[in-house]
């Protein structure tokens, strides 16, 4: 568990790049939430301020969430068996 401010605002910012990559991940909700913010002029600068903020490296860890698969093209399906193929290739002995 978290104790004192230096986990709380670890707990938070944990939380908040969690709800980023799962917006991110989906991009209508990315969409439908960016025309939502820029809506309100204060609340677009005060979120631009926190992304800018935040360490590059702090975003580069996210993982990476996939969509449904029905979303994607039939090139990109393909491609992700590719990957998951390799994947499952390279942990067996």
């Amino acid at each position: 568990m978290a104790r004192g401010p230096a986990g709380a605002r670890q707990l938070v910012k944990r939380a908040a790049l969690g709800a980023v990559a799962f917006i991110v991940a989906r991009p209508r909700l990315d969409d439908f939430l960016r025309r939502q913010i820029y809506r309100f002029p204060g609340l677009a600068g005060r979120v631009r301020a926190a992304v800018a903020q935040s360490r590059r490296a702090d975003w580069q860890s996210l993982p990476v969430l996939l969509n449904d698969e029905a979303e994607l093209t039939d090139g990109a399906r393909e491609v992700l068996r590719d990957l998951r193929r390799a994947i499952d290739h390279t942990r067996t002995p």
